[in-house]
């Protein structure tokens, strides 16, 4: 009897001991694991920390950790559309219906490559005597010309002033750039190389108002354009360098210096112009009139061009970034601007070279994340990494010195574009 109940209460003090032993298992803050699921039974652990047998087989329990993959390439892509196109502070499609553009770039080692291109809706229209990259030159004219009419009628010496305007009917730009990335500490150093190519197909008339001495009033003529009279086609090249840091949280102050190396364009030595019913406007026998000039239009300086730019970006939600953006220019002989009190024919049509502060600017994008994909990769570089946003935009410049014709000193354009990074 005494042997029946010593037996009893040895199994009872093995059932509390060990089940005072699973509850303090249970009570630890994190459960041992060997490597196996706790839903089978645990093996036995050999003297190996590493090392363990499951169904007769040799298995290891080091953590097996793939290695991440290299993202070889960084890959860039846009397209949308702007209700202006300003390019340093200079509308290059003023009163046109906007431009569609296309962008694309890819970098590796620190180099980016990179193309990006614009085309013209509609007309544009300026009031000047060209339309060229660095401005638009003179917007008037005050000149004296001889009106041969047929005999016995004396020659006319007529003096005028002139109201031109220049219609561009087609305009399409690609910009192609070459760069290298360095970082060295808290500054980011880009040295890089862009060149522009214009293509473009314009005209130029004017208005000529005179006073008709033998009528005693003021007759206005309408020239028109013969040919292809002003600037056309342009080609540029620019060599630039900047310095940047990404260390400053929210914003990134960037400071980049422009100076072109290239600059040749298509223009017609003399720009002729035509009033096919000037003589019969005043009473005289005859037909039209041609007159012409050959001031050159184009800004052929080889200036420079340095512009400053904070960069801020702010994390609305996952899907939603405010992007505003501020710039500030000053342009050595690479703008040019108009003569307030003009002497010669030449700071009439062309103007001058701008030599100091060219405008102040600030806009904002608003980057909304449409769609984030995956990818697989089964080679070297990682797998692609695709974001997909719609990035509407807007912006303000305010010309610092005088505007040329087509440029306002207030502009406001805006647009949006499709942004694909992978």
């Amino acid at each position: 009897m005494l042997k029946i109940k010593l037996k009893n209460l040895f199994w009872t003090a093995a059932a509390l001991f060990c089940a005072t032993q699973f509850c303090s298992a249970q009570s630890s803050d994190t459960l041992p694991t060997i490597g196996v699921p706790l839903s089978r039974p645990a093996p036995l652990i050999p003297n190996s920390d590493t090392d363990l047998t499951m169904g007769g087989e040799y298995k290891s329990t080091k953590e097996v950790v793939q290695q991440e993959k290299p993202v070889c390439y960084n890959w860039y892509a846009e397209g949308g559309y702007t209700s202006e196109y300003i390019f340093r502070g200079t509308n290059l499609m003023p009163d046109s219906d906007g431009g569609g553009f296309l962008g694309a770039q890819v970098s590796r080692w620190g180099f980016t490559l990179g193309v990006w291109g614009i085309h013209q809706f509609g007309t544009a229209r300026a009031p000047s005597w060209s339309m060229g990259e660095s401005g638009g030159g003179g917007a008037g004219l005050f000149s004296i010309f001889v009106a041969n009419p047929p005999p016995p009628f004396p020659p006319l010496f007529l003096s005028f002033s002139a109201k031109p305007e220049t219609v561009q009917n087609r305009f399409n730009e690609i910009d192609a750039f070459l760069e290298y990335h360095r970082q060295f500490g808290w500054f980011d150093i880009t040295v890089g190389n862009i060149a522009f190519f214009i293509d473009r197909r314009a005209e130029t008339s004017f208005d000529a108002t005179s006073f008709i001495p033998f009528l005693g009033r003021s007759v206005t003529f309408p020239f028109q354009a013969v040919g292809q009279n002003t600037v056309q086609d342009e080609q540029f090249d620019r060599l630039y360098v900047s310095l940047s840091t990404s260390k400053i949280p929210y914003i990134t102050p960037k400071i980049t210096y422009y100076q072109t190396i290239y600059s040749e364009g298509n223009e017609p030595f003399r720009k002729l112009f035509f009033d096919p019913d000037f003589f019969p406007s005043i009473g005289l026998p005859g037909g039209g009139l041609f007159v012409s000039h050959h001031v050159p239009e184009r800004n052929d300086a080889l200036g420079g061009y340095l512009e400053g730019r904070l960069n801020g970006n702010f994390h609305i939600t996952d899907r939603i970034d405010f992007n505003p953006y501020g710039i500030i220019s000053v342009s050595f002989h690479d703008r040019t601007e108009p003569v307030d009190d003009p002497i010669t024919k030449r700071e009439i049509i062309r103007g001058r070279t701008l030599s100091g502060f060219n405008n102040a600017q600030i806009g904002v994008e608003v980057p909304i994340l449409l769609l984030h994909g995956g990818g697989v990769s089964t080679g070297p570089c990682a797998p692609p990494d695709p974001h997909l946003r719609l990035v509407p935009f807007g912006w303000y410049s305010y010309h610092i010195s005088e505007p040329g014709p087509g440029t306002d000193r207030n502009e406001w354009w805006g647009g949006a574009k499709l942004t694909l990074t992978f």
